[in-house]
């Protein structure tokens, strides 16, 4: 539901390039309400062209600040004159906070994951044997993440071979002492198999009827497999590490957390995670077979 809104309405938002399907307005709606302050998230359809002007003009506003989506990241990091650290580690912004004297760009991918791993399964990647499947752009800064909180080694699969060993080779320049590894297509299952956290990064299972790309036999007791799709309670990826005896997780809870992080920067207060999620869970799996 549309909050309502008036001349002292603080303004915050999610710019994307089309705006398809989102749920951040709903998840921020619930927890302004909550909070019992006069603001309200809304979503705008804006193209990589159009980011300056946008930004300049919802600033113009006294807007509090914005999400980001996909292909917008990148263009922010490279427009945006100030950056959290947490941007410059990842190379993409999904937050920007504005500020009298100017935005500055943030990155809450990663804490948003990190806390939603201690969350549901008690656990960080520190001295763990992470598997990454999939190297693109959530990928890659999972990844990172992973080899920033400390984790014993992490393996890279990738169809483009070529896109799983760029991110070695940065995780070796910027963390050295983490142990990387690029296995071949037919040795996934075995290097499956060795690690203690595997984060599935790739859109598989975003579709109804999308194969898993490994099956139950990649999988045993003692892992947790996290899945960052979250369009099913079940995704196919969690349906067959289940099977193999793993715990699984899907991503709604990253995408919970990563807002709520951005809420905080934005106003200096934490936003109840629970009552952001109930705002999103009835809708979210209402999707055509």
């Amino acid at each position: 539901m549309m909050p309502a809104i008036d001349a002292n309405t603080r303004l915050f938002g999610v710019f994307g390039h089309p705006i398809r399907h989102s749920l951040s307005p709903a998840m921020h709606n619930a927890a302004y309400a909550q909070l019992g302050m006069n603001a309200a998230y809304l979503a705008f359809d804006v193209t990589e062209d159009g980011l300056q002007a946008a930004l300049d003009g919802l600033r113009a506003l006294n807007a509090g600040g914005v999400n980001l989506t996909i292909p917008l990241k990148r263009r922010a990091f490279e427009i945006l004159p100030r950056l959290d650290p947490t941007a410059k580690l990842l190379g993409a912004v999904n937050t920007v906070a504005f500020h009298p004297d100017g935005m500055t760009g943030y990155n809450t991918d990663g804490t948003g994951f990190l806390r939603d791993l201690k969350a549901v399964a008690n656990i960080t990647p520190r001295d763990r044997r992470v598997l990454v499947l999939g190297c693109g752009g959530a990928g890659r800064a999972l990844a990172l993440t992973c080899a920033t909180e400390g984790a014993a080694e992490i393996a890279l699969t990738e169809v483009l071979v070529e896109r799983a060993q760029t991110v070695a080779a940065e995780i070796k320049q910027l963390f050295p002492s983490v142990r990387t590894s690029t296995p071949a297509q037919n040795d996934w299952p075995a290097a499956a198999r060795a690690a203690d956290l595997i984060i599935h990064c790739t859109p598989v299972g975003m579709h109804a009827g999308d194969k898993p790309m490994l099956d139950a036999s990649a999988f045993r007791p003692g892992q947790v497999v996290y899945d960052l799709v979250y369009v099913e309670p079940e995704t196919p990826t969690m349906r067959v590490a289940r099977a193999g005896g793993a715990t699984a997780f899907n991503g709604l809870g990253m995408l919970v957390n990563q807002g709520a992080v951005a809420f905080a920067i934005w106003t200096g207060r934490e936003p109840d995670v629970k009552v952001m999620r109930a705002a999103i869970e009835p809708a979210l799996h209402k999707r055509p077979a």
